[in-house]
């Protein structure tokens, strides 16, 4: 037994001392086991998975320092594949010079010191690649490895994937020692689903170094052909200096076939500092200044602009694995009557090993507007259908809105946050408000998206003078469409199909909106004898279009019933998916005999009366002094019916709120009730002669006529009758009487 112990530990101890002469062997002496033969073996051993063929292969290897080795590698004819058909290639000529450092943890590439790869054809077949978990690309390591020197020419070449085929020629050159080291270029045609296009391109680089030594400068000079969607060429230097690189240059495309005619960059700088002992920069940065000129004259009121400037900026950064980049936006005001200016950034961060979904992307973007003057506004506004109404055309003064937006452009939510805010008066009119809130679009970038809106509006001091206010105008004789002229009548439009319905869903937009007072708003009308002040603390929600909160009128002045008379307060409570609102109002009316107090409760649609007065008095006493200013032992018969009435229609609760105003401002003639139908007639007398009727059961009928004498026998007449479901109608009578 001892006996085989001693012969299986001499064998160990032989192979290990084989093992260790073989590594001195290949450190000191590669081009002893590495030959054409056994790089060939190797290669159809570890490459099998691409079955590479050659029609010639040379290979060598030798040690140039201690544990480093230089690798060439040469073959015609070369050609691989894998077996899916994902990739394919074929290179008449490939040849390839690396260095090699073994060290502790294994090989590592140190440099690429020569690659040449010529191809006829080769092809990448994205659609045939099947996932595997944990697969990437090439490792980080390797991309970051220099290259000296290289000549890479595809004289055609495919990739095709779901979305589009991309093919072409190729050529790209890297030789150091001459002027123009380096030039690549590439014609690449595209094809796809949004169609097809074509890019033609070359960059050569030009440099003081010819034999070695650092560089002082490197001059890059690109141009691209993009067929009828643009061309575009940049010039750009970089210079060597104690700190590390600078750059300057610009560049320009031009692009007839889209929104844009031109962009240029112009006196670009950049740099890229090296720290203390480091031989590559970890950070860069490039500023220009920009140019945008569409390609089409803009719509008013941009008219004036020919093009967009500003300044941009593109900064990045590594540290290790890490990596964050920076792209920003200014634009430059634009100034007219008006001021735009805005700003743009762009941000991401992540790890150079992992894939840009993972990266953290964020974005910033303001944006500004003012008008100085907004008679200006009202101007450029005036006779289009966006005109300033009156009376608010009148007022001067600045306005300003700002809107920012932020955070992932790839989310599904895209919000921005806006302010607003005026300033105007005129001789009697103030309005002073700002407005904040903030728009959302759910869904984004799909077609289901939605919207969403939350704000807030303040009125601080709002004075309005309302457009007069008349009862009643003239009314005006226009031909009925039944009297026929003679004229040929038009064919009938063909019945309109019914709507299908529309599938339940969430609604394409959805807001509210919060609506407060800091200060009453004040309006000045011709049917109040002083100012009306209001104030309102409501929320408007949609959809359903509803209101909530209150509406307070308060102490002011008024004529009524032919006297002077005081609203004290009138508040009306709103709820939200409720048509009416809930009234409680007083007003005070006062004779040299009586002080009478009417209290105005109920709901806006059916608004409840009670009326006390000091002395004490009966209800239709009040009633016959309100209406005729006389005591009810001096009305004619006609009259005390009229008090009557009243008194049932307003037990009834049948007046509307605008009607009980209508019924107080204007002389009555005559008011009757039906109980029975609920119907109430109010005959009221205006200036001019004219007499208005108002008739109405304030549940589905409503009636209005309006009659006007012209001359002696000679009277037009009017009618308005709504009734509800069934239709409105309007007739205009010219009537003559007396004829005999």
């Amino acid at each position: 037994m001892r006996k085989w112990a001693k012969r299986l530990a001499a064998v160990a101890s032989a192979l290990l001392a084989g093992l260790v002469v073989a590594g001195a062997v290949f450190l000191a002496l590669p081009g002893a086991l590495l030959t054409n033969r056994t790089a060939g073996a190797l290669l159809r051993h570890f490459g099998a998975a691409y079955a590479p063929r050659w029609s010639s292969l040379r290979f060598s290897a030798e040690a140039i320092a201690r544990r480093r080795h230089r690798y060439v590698l040469s073959a015609s004819d070369f050609c691989v594949g894998d077996r899916p058909g994902v990739f394919s290639a074929c290179f008449s000529e490939l040849e390839l010079s690396a260095v090699v450092f073994y060290s502790r943890h294994g090989p590592v590439v140190e440099r690429i010191e020569r690659l040449v790869a010529v191809s006829n054809d080769a092809r990448l077949n994205l659609r045939r690649r099947e996932p595997r978990a944990g697969a990437g690309g090439l490792p980080a390591a390797l991309l970051a490895t220099p290259v000296q020197a290289l000549r890479v020419e595809l004289s055609s070449f495919t990739v095709t994937s779901s979305k589009a085929v991309v093919f072409g020629a190729f050529r790209a050159v890297l030789m150091p020692g001459v002027p123009r080291p380096l030039s690549v270029a590439a014609d690449v045609r595209i094809q796809g689903s949004s169609g097809a296009g074509r890019l033609k391109a070359d960059l050569t680089a030009a440099t003081d170094l010819l034999q070695g030594g650092t560089p002082t400068f490197v001059d890059l000079v690109g141009r691209a052909d993009l067929g009828p969607r643009g061309r575009g060429r940049a010039a750009f230097r970089v210079r060597r200096e104690p700190s590390g690189y600078a750059a300057t240059g610009n560049a320009e495309l031009a692009a007839p076939g889209g929104p844009l005619r031109t962009f240029r960059l112009t006196a670009c700088a950049g740099s890229a500092p090296l720290r203390r002992g480091a031989a590559r920069p970890s950070g860069a940065e490039l500023a220009c200044r920009y140019e945008l000129v569409p390609a089409n004259p803009p719509a008013e009121p941009f008219r004036s602009v020919k093009s967009l400037t500003g300044r941009v900026s593109l900064s990045g950064r590594v540290d290790g694995r890490q990596y964050q980049a920076a792209l920003k936006a200014d634009l430059d005001p634009i100034t007219a009557w008006y001021e735009i200016s805005g700003d743009l950034a762009v941000r991401i961060a992540g790890r150079v090993d992992r894939p840009l979904k993972d990266a953290a992307v964020s974005h910033e973007i303001r944006a500004a507007a003012k008008v100085a003057r907004f008679e200006d506004l009202v101007a450029f506004l005036r006779e289009t259908k966006y005109a300033v109404p009156a009376p608010v055309h009148v007022l001067k003064g600045p306005l300003s809105l700002a809107v920012e937006s932020r955070g992932d452009p790839r989310s599904g939510r895209a919000a921005a946050h806006y302010a607003f805010s005026c300033d105007l008066a005129g001789t009697r009119q103030r309005l002073v408000l700002r407005a904040a809130g903030d728009v959302a679009a759910v869904n984004a970038w799909t077609p289901a998206r939605s919207f969403e809106h939350t704000g807030e509006l303040i009125l601080k001091e709002v004075a309005l003078e309302v457009p007069r206010l008349d009862i009643v105008h003239t009314p005006k004789v226009f031909v009925d469409k039944r009297i026929k002229t003679g004229e040929a009548e038009p064919s009938p439009a063909p019945p309109k199909e019914p709507a299908l319905p529309q599938s339940p869903g969430r609604p394409p937009f959805r807001g509210s909106l919060l609506v407060k007072t800091e200060k009453p708003l004040i309006f000045f009308s011709n049917l109040a004898k002083d100012p009306v002040p209001l104030a309102l603390d409501l929320t408007l929600t949609y959809p359903p279009a509803a209101v909530a909160g209150r509406a307070a009128v308060q102490r002011f002045d008024v004529e009524l019933f032919r006297r002077n008379a005081t609203i004290d307060h009138l508040n009306v409570e709103l709820s939200s998916g409720s048509k009416s609102g809930a009234l409680e109002g007083l007003v005070l009316y006062k004779t040299p005999s009586v002080e009478i107090r009417i209290l105005v409760l109920g709901t806006t649609e059916k608004p409840r009366i009670e009326l006390t007065s000091v002395p004490p008095m009966k209800r239709e006493d009040i009633i016959a002094l309100l209406i005729f200013g006389k005591n009810p032992d001096e009305l004619d018969p006609e009259q005390t019916a009229s008090v009557s009435n009243t008194q049932t229609a307003l037990e009834s609760r049948a007046f509307g709120l605008a009607s009980l105003y209508l019924f107080g401002a204007t002389p009555i003639e005559h008011v009757g009730y039906d109980s029975a139908t609920r119907t109430t007639t109010v005959k009221l007398r205006l200036p001019g002669g004219v007499n208005l009727t108002l008739g109405s059961d304030f549940d589905q009928s409503r009636q209005l006529t309006v009659r006007k004498p012209l001359a002696p026998h000679w009277a037009i007449q009017s009618e308005v009758t709504d009734q509800g479901q069934q239709g409105k109608a309007a007739t205009t009578f010219l009537e003559w009487f007396n004829r005999y």
